[in-house]
């Protein structure tokens, strides 16, 4: 009822103070917008300069996640026909500790299959166990992280013993072609301190090992 009056009213009065609320509203609205741009554009160009700096790691408000963790970037490798390989001076974000060649298999291959994009690293190269690492430069010393991947047997005996800081700290025993999901606690600055990470292939050395994906730290 007041509402339909209001409408109706076409006082003076009335159409003076709906022009100086309506005149007031968009002044706060004016003002609220400049006070929050500048904070937007400081944290947007925060952003784009850890972006810039860090390349090959990107930190985030979970952790960190791990370059090329599924094995998706293979610029520079050898194609083969059950997928690509190379050695450490071609894999992006990796390094092999025997120098032995990284062999990437096509999502499928003996009857495995990526859990994330179309390839998984065969942890036993032609032949030996591999042990792939890189360190984990922006980890925060006392600072709990969970290192995630999945594995998969597709012959039978083969898993994957997890490293940080030159200590094992846990080990992955896949028992069928059916990959899981193996998860394992490191602490930054634990261990050597060097924040390193590796995992090393274990079972028979026949050219065969556990295929391993999507490798992440949050």
């Amino acid at each position: 009822m007041l509402l339909k009056q209001f409408l109706k009213d076409e006082s003076g009065a009335v159409t003076v103070d709906w022009v100086v609320l309506t005149s007031a509203l968009m002044g706060l609205g004016i003002a609220a917008s400049l006070t929050v741009i500048p904070g937007v554009e400081d944290l947007s160009g925060d952003i784009a300069g850890e972006l810039t700096d860090s390349p090959g790691l990107m930190r985030t408000s979970f952790g960190l996640t791990i370059a090329n963790g599924s094995f998706e970037d293979i610029e520079g490798m050898i194609a083969s026909g059950w997928g690509f390989y190379a050695y450490n001076d071609v894999m992006a974000g990796w390094d092999e500790v025997r120098d032995l060649r990284f062999e990437v298999v096509h999502d499928g291959y003996a009857g495995v299959s990526a859990t994330d994009g179309a390839f998984s690293l065969d942890m036993d190269a032609s032949p030996g166990n591999m042990r792939i690492g890189q360190n984990l430069t922006q980890a925060v010393d006392g600072q709990t992280y969970t290192v995630s991947f999945t594995a998969a047997d597709p012959s039978s005996g083969n898993g994957v013993d997890v490293y940080f800081g030159g200590e094992i700290v846990g080990q992955a025993n896949p028992d069928s072609k059916t990959p899981g999901t193996y998860s394992f606690e490191i602490v930054g600055g634990a261990g050597d301190g060097d924040n390193r990470l590796e995992l090393q292939g274990t079972g028979r050395e026949d050219n065969v090992g556990a295929y391993i994906d999507n490798i992440a730290v949050f």
